[in-house]
C-alpha cells in the first residue's frame, strides 16, 4: 500500500467538504453539565481584613468555641499517660465454629477490652468515667482520656482490678447497628 493509498483512505473516512454544516466552528457543543436545569454560578465570597476571622492569641491553634462540650480546655494535663491495650472480642459458640449458624465473621466483634495498666495504684484512688464514645480515667500518678474507635454501650460495661498485674480491666460491649432487630 502506497503513501498516495493511505491518504486517499483518510479522506474518504473523514471527508472535508467546504459546504459542509458539520465542521468545529458552527456546532454547538454539548455536556452533561448542559443538561436540565442550568444554575446561576455561585459568587465567590469577598475577603477582605473585617471579613477574615483573627488567629487566636499565643500559641493556639483553634478557638475554645470549636472544642466539643463536656472537653476541659482550663488546664493541661501534667500527669503522663498510663499504658493501655485495646482489643475486641467476639463471642463463639460451636454452632459458629462447627456449622456457621449465627452469621458471624471474622469482622464481628462483640465486646471492646481495654487493658489499663497502673502500677503502685489502688482501687480507691481511681476515677473512672465511661461513655458511649470515650473512657476517662484519672488517679493521682496517671490521666488516661481515650476516644474509642467503636460506640459502647457504656451503661452495660463492667471494670474488673487484676491485682497482681496492678491493671485495670474494663470489658464493654459494642453498639450493634441492628440491635432493636429481636
Amino acid at each position: 500500500m502506497a503513501m498516495t493509498d493511505i491518504s486517499a483512505l483518510a479522506q474518504m473516512l473523514n471527508p472535508k467538504d467546504e459546504g459542509d454544516s458539520d465542521s468545529d466552528n458552527d456546532c454547538v457543543k454539548y455536556t452533561p453539565a448542559d443538561i436540565g436545569n442550568s444554575k446561576p454560578k455561585s459568587k465567590i465570597p469577598d475577603v477582605t481584613p473585617s471579613t477574615v476571622k483573627k488567629a487566636p492569641a499565643g500559641k493556639d491553634i483553634w478557638d475554645a468555641e470549636f472544642v466539643p462540650e463536656g472537653v476541659s480546655t482550663d488546664h493541661e494535663e501534667t500527669r503522663p499517660q498510663p499504658q493501655y491495650d485495646v482489643c475486641f472480642k467476639q463471642n463463639v459458640g460451636t454452632e459458629d465454629m462447627f456449622l456457621g449458624m449465627s452469621g458471624k465473621h471474622p469482622g464481628s466483634n462483640d465486646e471492646l477490652i481495654i487493658t489499663i495498666s497502673l502500677p503502685k495504684t489502688k482501687t480507691s484512688e481511681i476515677d473512672l468515667n465511661v461513655t458511649d464514645e470515650r473512657v476517662d480515667c484519672w488517679t493521682s500518678e496517671y490521666a488516661l482520656r481515650l476516644h474509642l474507635p467503636k460506640p459502647v454501650v457504656s451503661n452495660q460495661g463492667s471494670a474488673q482490678w487484676i491485682t497482681d498485674k496492678e491493671q485495670l480491666r474494663l470489658t464493654l460491649p459494642l453498639k450493634k447497628e441492628f440491635d432493636f432487630l429481636p
